[in-house]
């Protein structure tokens, strides 16, 4: 979708699709040369520890083996890559669908891209703290999808509706989402909290109603 959005005209965008399974095929390469590049490199050095689990070998290697300017670039060559998409995609949300046509409707395009790079800072704060927040939980991959399930119902309700329908009714769709994600957020703390079990007649009827 990012792809997508930086073209202007269909054809490019047409392109743009084309060239993603070449792209892909490539990134695919590289991953298969740097795992065959460990595999031949712990070869020829059976005495170095090897992880409990094969598939951790990479970051093993990054943490015990690499130099340390290399290990610095390689850090943050991942943390780049795992959190520029969501900053951009929470600055781009927050600019153009609440920012600019509800908070701030006459500013210039230098006042919009000003507050765009206050956001990245913001948000990039507050995705830090997250990511803090849950590196003391266990299981934090399943509980992020529990939490991503309290908004997901909503979103593919009104993605159907404008999919499907004509109707411009934006101020009852925001309703709506708020009210459905605050009632998957009730049944969320209330099936965490083993008052209504995940299983049963009890919980189909609270999830119908």
């Amino acid at each position: 979708m990012q792809r997508l959005l930086t073209v202007e005209t269909r054809q490019a965008s047409q392109k743009t699709m084309l060239l993603t399974p070449i792209g892909s095929f490539l990134v695919m390469v590289i991953f298969l040369f740097i795992g065959a590049c460990l595999y031949a490199f712990y070869a020829q050095q059976p005495g170095l520890p090897l992880p409990d689990k094969l598939d951790k070998i990479f970051p093993h290697f990054i943490e015990q083996t690499m130099p340390p300017v290399m290990r610095g670039l390689m850090l943050a060559a991942i943390v780049m890559a795992s959190i520029d998409s969501p900053l951009s995609s929470l600055t781009s949300s927050f600019v153009t669908d609440i920012y600019r046509p509800v908070i701030f409707t006459s500013g210039t395009e230098g006042h919009y891209l000003f507050i765009s790079r206050v956001c990245v800072v913001v948000f990039g704060i507050i995705l830090g703290v997250i990511a803090y927040f849950f590196s003391h939980l266990e299981k934090f991959l399943w509980l992020a999808f529990k939490i991503g399930g309290v908004t997901y119902g909503s979103l593919l309700g009104v993605f159907l509706l404008g999919l499907l329908t004509n109707r411009r009714c934006n101020r009852v769709n925001v309703a709506a989402m708020a009210f459905s994600a605050l009632g998957m957020l009730a049944l969320l703390i209330l099936s965490e909290k083993r008052i209504i079990p995940w299983d049963g007649p009890g919980f189909c009827c609270w999830a119908l109603f």
